[in-house]
Parts: C-alpha cells; structure tokens; sequence
C-alpha cells in the first residue's frame, strides 16, 4: 500500500489567490501609481504615514484591494516611503505628495540601491512563504506516509 502523493509543483499546492498575486507582482513604480491614482480620484493632494496605515490595513473596509496592497508594499518597505516623500524636500516629515507618488512611478527610483533592497526584500519574502509551504506540505505527506507504514495492533 502505498501512501497518496502529489507531484512537485502541482498547481493545488499554490493558493490561487488574485489579490495574493497581484500583491507580489507590485514594485515600486506600481504601488507609487496606485496611490497617486487613488489620492487624485479622492481629491486630495498628499498622505501622511498614519494615513497610509490606514490604507493597507482597510480600517474603513472601502479601500479597493489594489489600493490596500500598493500602501501595504509602501509600509513593509519604508525606505521606499522614505525616498518618495522626501524626494522635493530635505527631511523627512512622513508626508508625501501625489507628485511625489507620480515621480517614483514614472522612475524616479529606478536603478537606486532603495530599489535594490527593496527587491531582494520581496526576493526573499518570497523564499520564506514558499519554504514554509514545502515544510508544511512534506510533514502532512510524511505523516499520511508514517500511518500508512504502521503495523496493525494485535
């Protein structure tokens, strides 16, 4: 008898999930034109850091999934938000413009080391969710594996 397996790399295994998709497909440039887009279409000019907060986490329940998941990238990578707000001024107060927004998404930060930590962070993010699936999956195979080869009891 032998235990039930999958094949490496079947599709059941990966969470069909668009907005766990979309999520890991945003970089710099499209989380910076989401919240240009979406600061614009609510007529207002800049958002502060709390704001922002606000944003990702969907405390209204109102906030479009795309917008939610661009300022989630903003706060899990705040040396991006760092660099976008302070790009017209000195210091940074935790304030952004949507044209500073507009300028990181036309670029701005293309080819800067910020750019450069902010890939290998999603990079690894990535390494880390899918090892913790190969872990979570090869221990459930294990044990369907394990009760199979048990003896019976006399």
């Amino acid at each position: 008898m032998t235990a039930p397996t999958q094949a490496v790399g079947n599709s059941s295994f990966v969470r069909d999930n668009s907005a766990l998709v979309f999520e890991q497909k945003l970089n710099i440039s499209k989380s910076s034109q989401i919240i240009a887009d979406y600061l614009k279409s609510n007529g207002k000019s800049a958002i502060n850091a709390d704001e922002l907060k606000q944003l990702a986490n969907n405390t209204s329940g109102n906030v479009p999934a795309d917008v939610s998941a661009a300022a989630q990238y903003m706060i899990s990578h705040p040396d991006v938000f760092t660099a976008i707000e302070t790009h017209d001024v000195a210091g940074a107060d935790g304030l952004s413009g949507s044209w500073n927004f507009d300028w990181a998404a036309q670029g701005g930060l293309n080819g800067t080391t910020i750019e450069s930590i902010a890939n290998m962070q999603d990079a690894f993010d990535r390494a880390i969710g899918l090892s913790a699936k190969v872990t979570e999956l090869t221990t459930e195979l294990k044990g369907e594996l394990d009760a199979v080869k048990q003896r019976p009891q006399n």
